[in-house]
């Protein structure tokens, strides 16, 4: 997408899978101590699912941040020493990222590392679409964690507010979702969702890996580039803010032949009857029922 810097596409299982591993490798290079802060600012999408997963298999412990995040609240993040890697993306609509961590790192130097992805990372940053394509058996394994080692993932949302999960929280998210959203194997997930949280991440990339289907991340909405994701008629679920359900309905989204679940993520329980969908559309709501879970039920 324009908005992005580079153009869109979906990504597979196996091309996630690989870019976190390689991630995994040249975070390893730096030696950090395990369960360091891995600081992500990234709108949600391939390069934040391959920052957690390689953060997480690099023993490191992800904290992701809104691409809204100030200047100022960054420094102060660097500033108390908690992060050693920062990863972000190039550009986000008139946001840089990638450049907004470099210089906070280059104020407070407690960061060892800052990656960028996207086709011009700023000077100082490591660039890791190209890293990242080099050969996996140039860098390290990451090690096998067992079980319990399981590492947390922290969440700050622009106002502040810090929410802590394990893994496990995602997946079994993803799991409940996937029990109401009926999604083929075969098919494409398109995620519209752009700010981090448990239930875009969970409706998200984790279900996308749970379910082995393609993951299509637009981000900012656009009416054009979700009609050409949905153009080629593989069988698709769409994932949106419940707020855009009557624009989904009047654009024809919702009843679309390619269009098997629309998925509508909710800030809170619904508490009013809502419409259901005569056709092929499944309508899945999700919502958080507390700390670390969520609640899916489809319509009908």
């Amino acid at each position: 997408e324009a908005w992005a810097g580079s153009p869109g596409k979906a990504f597979s299982h196996r091309e996630l899978d690989l870019g976190a591993r390689r991630l995994a490798g040249l975070l390893l290079l730096s030696r950090l101590p395990a369960r360091s802060q891995a600081v992500i600012m990234a709108p949600l999408g391939a390069e934040q699912t391959i920052a957690i997963l390689g953060a997480l298999r690099a023993d490191l412990s992800p904290l992701l941040l809104s691409v809204a995040t100030t200047p100022m609240e960054l420094q102060r993040m660097f500033d108390a020493a908690g992060a050693c890697i920062a990863i972000g993306v190039g550009r986000c609509g008139d946001i840089e990222p990638a450049l907004l961590m470099r210089d906070a790192a280059a104020r407070s130097f407690n960061v060892r590392l800052v990656c960028g992805f996207g086709p011009k990372p700023p000077d100082g940053v490591a660039p890791l679409d190209a890293i990242l394509e080099v050969d996996a058996a140039a860098l390290p394994e990451a090690p096998a964690r067992a079980p319990s080692e399981e590492r947390a993932i922290a969440i700050e949302t622009a106002d502040g507010e810090r929410q802590l999960l394990l893994q496990s929280d995602f997946t079994a998210a993803a799991v409940e979702i996937a029990g109401q959203a009926r999604l083929p194997a075969e098919g494409r997930l398109v995620s519209l969702m752009m700010g981090p949280s448990l239930s875009a991440l969970a409706a998200g990339p984790y279900l996308a890996l749970l379910g082995g289907c393609e993951f299509l991340p637009l981000g900012l909405f656009s009416l054009s580039a979700l009609w050409a994701g949905l153009a080629d008629g593989k069988p698709s679920g769409v994932v949106a803010p419940a707020a855009l359900e009557a624009s989904l309905r009047a654009s024809g989204i919702v009843g679309h032949a390619n269009v098997v679940s629309l998925i509508l993520l909710h800030k809170h329980r619904p508490d009013h009857a809502m419409a259901t969908e005569p056709g092929g559309t499944r309508i899945v709501d999700v919502w958080p029922e507390d700390a670390g879970r969520l609640a899916a039920a489809a319509r009908g």
